[in-house]
């Protein structure tokens, strides 16, 4: 989980997986996704959430989030891209352990 805090007035634009929640703890925000291609320019229709609200997000893309009030959420993965960016972790973290050890054997 990736915890965001926004101040009234604040824009936040990030791309996002399908089926990430967000769970509003605090305050108030407008969700907005992009349309898929072929559709409208632009964000779609906004959607309001108040605090305690939950969102899924509907597909692959851009969101824009406006907060109206001082605001805290979390963003929450879907499970498979949960291990995806564990795995691609763990791979890099073994990449460093490798190029360490050979560095230690010249």
């Amino acid at each position: 989980m990736h915890i965001t805090t926004l101040r009234a007035g604040q824009v936040f634009n990030s791309y996002m997986t399908a089926g990430t929640n967000l769970h509003l703890t605090a305050g108030a925000i407008s969700v907005s996704e992009t349309p898929s291609w072929g559709d409208a320019h632009g964000f779609f229709h906004e959607t309001a959430l108040n605090e305690g609200a939950t969102y899924q997000v509907q597909r692959s893309g851009w969101l824009l989030i406006k907060a109206s009030r001082n605001t805290e959420f979390l963003s929450e993965l879907p499970e498979p891209v949960k291990w995806l960016r564990s795995s691609i972790i763990i791979r890099q973290l073994v990449l460093v352990l490798f190029a360490a050890l050979d560095r230690n054997k010249g």
